[in-house]
């Protein structure tokens, strides 16, 4: 193998590939460069993830090699000149940019990527951009746009549990594809997230996937940054929905999928109409509750007392008390509840909208909030966020 390339192109393909890794220790993590066309194709196969990205090169021989995955990282992120040679001599691939040079041993063995798309062909060979038929033949079944993805998994995935505790249905976001929207839904028992966003379906499929959310932030991360022009293709196959695959500009991300039946049944949660609607103006909310929650420590709740035409919050312990009271439109009864503070300012932080619209029913077992244009606006359910109040 002998090429030339572009040096700042070869170490964000480096690093790309090497987020697949992210799960095995960095002394087993291995990468493989190998050539294609007039590309550089450079490859990484973690536990339960896959990237690939293709970069353009001047090929002078084909060929592939296997290397280290963080000694290459970490060599090829020194280079400083704006292209370097990358060639193969024996068991070693030498990496010259200036003078400076560079020798990475090879590694025996195979790197499998996994099958990405149902095509006959090499399974990163991706067309240009396939619609229609040619879409549905290589499973891939839709686009989104880079924004899109980004803010659906950022509104959902926060709220899903973390740590060794949470099994694989609470530390997953489901995405649940309908004609012309992905809602992705995110639940760690005691608060849950939901987030619908447009997409252009090529197929007709109708169902639902179960993505790790760690590995799902990761993935939308690396795409948020392409322009609007780039669309993201997804692709799986719809009979068997085992991984899932993530694809645009040449860079592709795939992610193992578990079964969506493990997720709780969370769309009876959601009301069509609450007897509790609480209308607060967003910034002032979040500022009050952000003054009066900074008087607590640890696991101690934030009291919302809603009352016609006000809200008082209040938070007060052993050693600090605080209070303060804004305006509120009250439609129902008053009601007292306790929040946690991190957990729902996180939630509310994502709403766009002007104001805050509460609601609940009599029982006061879930708090949904959602977003409105305007204290005498229709609340938008695009972005929903429940959660538990607090039993004191």
């Amino acid at each position: 193998m002998q090429l030339r390339v572009g040096t700042a192109d070869l170490k964000d393909a480096i690093a790309w590939a090497r987020e697949a890794l992210a799960q095995i220790p960095k002394d087993e993590g291995k990468i493989k460069l190998e050539t294609g066309g007039n590309e550089l194709k450079v490859k990484a196969v973690g536990r339960d993830r896959a990237a690939s990205y293709h970069i353009e090169a001047r090929i002078d021989e084909e060929g592939s090699a296997i290397v280290w995955a963080e000694l290459a990282f970490k060599g090829i992120q020194a280079l400083s000149s704006e292209y370097c040679s990358v060639e193969t001599e024996g068991n070693a691939v030498h990496i010259s940019a200036g003078g400076f040079r560079l020798q990475l041993t090879e590694v025996e063995g195979e790197v499998e990527f996994p099958p990405l798309l149902l095509t006959s062909g090499p399974a990163d060979e991706i067309p240009a951009f396939p619609e229609g038929e040619e879409a549905r033949r290589l499973g891939i079944q839709g686009s989104i746009s880079p924004s899109d993805l980004a803010s659906a998994v950022q509104r959902s995935v926060f709220a899903a549990g973390k740590g060794a505790d949470s099994g694989p249905e609470f530390s997953s976001v489901k995405m649940e594809f309908k004609e012309s929207e992905i809602v992705f839904t995110a639940t760690n028992r005691y608060r849950m997230a939901r987030c619908a966003v447009g997409w252009t379906p090529f197929g007709d499929y109708r169902g639902s996937v179960l993505v790790e959310a760690a590995a799902l932030k990761s993935i939308s991360n690396s795409f948020k940054s392409l322009p609007e022009s780039e669309s993201v293709r997804i692709g799986f196959n719809p009979e068997d929905p085992s991984i899932m695959s993530f694809e645009s500009a040449g860079k592709v991300k795939t992610v193992q999928l578990t079964d969506p039946s493990a997720f709780p049944q969370t769309e009876r949660l959601f009301k069509d109409e609450y007897d509790v609607n609480i209308i607060l103006d967003r910034d002032e909310f979040l500022s009050v509750f952000r003054r009066v929650a900074s008087v607590t420590e640890g696991d101690e709740a934030v009291h919302v007392d809603v009352s016609p035409a006000k809200c008082v919050i209040s938070a007060k312990n052993a050693k600090a008390a605080a209070s303060e009271t804004m305006g509120a439109a009250l439609i129902g009864r008053a009601v007292e509840l306790d929040f946690g503070p991190a957990p729902l300012m996180e939630g509310l932080s994502l709403i766009r909208f002007s104001c805050i619209r509460m609601r609940t029913n009599e029982d006061l077992r879930i708090v949904e909030f959602d977003g409105q244009e305007g204290r005498d606006g229709q609340p938008d359910l695009s972005y929903r966020y429940l959660i538990t109040p607090i039993t004191l």
